[in-house]
């Protein structure tokens, strides 16, 4: 129910700032459901776990474009130091892979739970939570290109970002996500949020088409998803090639609908088996996620078959995250880790962490090169990017979401013939409300 109907004494600015203000504390004060609860089968969960290891696999990404930025700037030659960063910063893109799947597996949990959005509920609420914080970011970083353009390092990685004049036609292609552009110009990371958008924009019609076909059919749709990028790739004429990628990583949100519908199952199973097995099932998940996919593409693969055979890595990987998934939401250690207040923490600002590192990365390191050693602005960066994505996700997450929450739930509805008494005829008269998520406007009428 609107503040104003609670406070209906609010003069228009308290109704504001008290609507803003509970939004904050709703968002941030929701109830969570665990795997194998009545709550959980009831109604859409959130499940924290899932937060958590979204905001870890965040902290990855950062930790492995730092990783990279130190090897192509300083070029170590010792294989120690080498296998050091591999080691503290493993992965990059096999974490995308892991939010596709992530966001699989939560955008479909009210229709798998029986209870679908609206198209235009989910599409006005994805916008706003993945879009608006995204256009916040890129004015940043756009405004940093006017000021710094041009290369400052010896990494070739990084010169590709703010290397030139702003070019805006550049601007409004990253505005509409459309065509083929550089997605490095402005922020390296945004690739994935493209896709992101594109598949989201599709994203209920695939749900509810692998919700009715069942398991053996979605896992081929998917799978005929990936080999069809991969004919698109060697036929580039016939789609845009960056539209292939799209192709490609909407199977991995098909895997997560999927692992979403048999969540419950799945991790029933699970608990049933003994400690060891599920300590070997945790292993053997971490190890397919974080090695497998690129060690059997890094030997297997000729290089000049290195694009074609991808999408099988790809598969691998996202293999390994699904596993992940579901032992995060089923193993009681797992949960007691994710469960703790700083991995807590970076499941709350995991989107804000992701899309602001780089543009924090590039504000320090074009200021500060040559000045400072680049160790010792790499550690700056590392410091200033949480409260930075802090104060995103405070002040540009939280209102972004809640206000996308607040236009989704307004329908409008026709005009209802009603008899005004003693007028003897009809008129027409408007029936205004915002509906509830329940279905019931505030009004206390129901709505169909």
């Amino acid at each position: 129910m609107p503040a104003s109907r609670l406070h209906p004494t609010l003069n228009c600015r308290n109704r504001l700032s008290f609507w803003q203000n509970t939004s904050h504390r709703a968002l941030e004060r929701k109830e969570y459901s665990t795997l194998g609860t009545a709550d959980a089968v009831s109604k859409p969960a959130r499940f924290v776990e899932l937060d958590s290891l979204r905001g870890l696999a965040a902290l990855s990404v950062v930790l492995h474009h730092c990783r990279v930025m130190w090897e192509t700037d300083t070029q170590p030659a010792s294989p120690f130091l080498r296998s050091l960063l591999s080691l503290v910063a493993p992965i990059g893109f096999e974490a995308v892979l892991l939010f596709f799947v992530l966001s699989g597996f939560v955008l479909s949990l009210p229709a798998v739970t029986g209870k679908p959005q609206r198209y235009s509920t989910f599409v006005i609420r994805r916008v706003f939570r993945i879009y608006v914080p995204y256009l916040a970011a890129l004015a940043v970083s756009v405004a940093g290109a006017l000021w710094l353009h041009g290369a400052v390092t010896r990494s070739d990685w990084f010169n590709k970002s703010w290397s030139e004049a702003v070019n805006w036609q550049l601007v409004g292609r990253h505005l509409l996500f459309v065509g083929v552009f550089d997605t490095n110009q402005f922020d390296n990371p945004i690739w994935s949020l493209i896709h992101e958008m594109r598949i989201s924009l599709v994203f209920p019609l695939l749900c509810a088409l692998v919700l009715r076909i069942g398991t053996r059919r979605s896992l081929a749709l998917a799978l005929g998803l990936s080999c069809a990028a991969i004919l698109f790739e060697l036929r580039p004429f016939v789609i845009d090639g960056d539209l292939t990628g799209s192709l490609h990583y909407a199977a991995f949100f098909v895997l997560g609908i999927l692992l979403a519908r048999h969540r419950t199952r799945l991790g029933a199973w699970l608990s049933r088996r003994r400690k060891l097995t599920r300590t070997l099932a945790l292993v053997a998940a971490l190890v397919i996620f974080l090695f497998a996919g690129p060690q059997i593409l890094q030997h297997f693969s000729r290089p000049s078959h290195y694009w074609r055979n991808k999408p099988f890595s790809d598969w691998i990987t996202a293999l390994g995250a699904g596993g992940l998934i579901i032992i995060s939401l089923s193993s009681a250690i797992c949960k007691r880790f994710l469960f703790w207040k700083p991995i807590r923490f970076l499941g709350k600002i995991s989107y804000s962490l992701y899309l602001w590192h780089f543009i924090v990365m590039l504000y320090c390191i074009h200021l500060l090169y040559g000045k400072m050693p680049l160790g010792a602005i790499l550690c700056l960066v590392l410091v200033l990017t949480f409260p930075v994505s802090w104060c995103s996700y405070r002040w540009i997450e939280l209102p972004s979401i809640a206000l996308g929450r607040r236009l989704s739930d307004i329908r409008l509805t026709r005009p209802v013939k009603v008899k005004t008494q003693g007028a003897g005829d009809l008129q027409l008269a408007p029936k205004q409300g915002i509906d509830a998520p329940d279905g019931n406007s505030v009004d206390g009428s129901s709505t169909t």
